[in-house]
């Protein structure tokens, strides 16, 4: 096998388990990261500094949301153009079948994955003038 092969390969399964996991790693790491940011920034005194009239806490979130929100959606995205380039190829060979199902199925979690953090983010939008 020639080397471009072997990179071709490499860097389709990294996209592919990207799709796959992206998602989820974006969710887990906002999950817990606007827990720690509303906690320990209204308890430490960081909610009763605004800029713009929203409060620090309030702005570090929603940073921390559109970031991973991000990184969620690009996995999606990744995983729409890796399945769409799989149904594109003509040779079908059925040890590349557990590569196609991480890129359909993981175009479909990271997608979903991306909903729930919009729709985590929503309650910042309740305290925005404090905690």
């Amino acid at each position: 096998m020639s080397s471009a092969a072997s990179e071709v390969t490499f860097t389709c399964g990294w996209r592919r388990w990207f799709a796959f996991l992206g998602g989820g790693f974006a969710w887990t790491c906002h999950l817990l990261s606007i827990y720690a940011i509303g906690e320990f920034g209204c308890v430490s005194g960081a909610g009763d500094i605004f800029y713009m009239g929203i409060s620090v806490v309030a702005w570090l979130i929603l940073v921390l949301s559109f970031l991973l929100f991000a990184v969620a959606a690009s996995a999606s995205l990744v995983g729409y153009l890796d399945t769409r380039r799989a149904r594109l190829e003509e040779n079908f060979r059925p040890e590349e079948e557990g590569g196609r199902f991480l890129s359909s199925f993981g175009f479909m979690l990271s997608a979903l994955f991306a909903l729930i953090i919009l729709v985590e983010s929503l309650p910042v939008f309740a305290y925005l003038d404090g905690c």
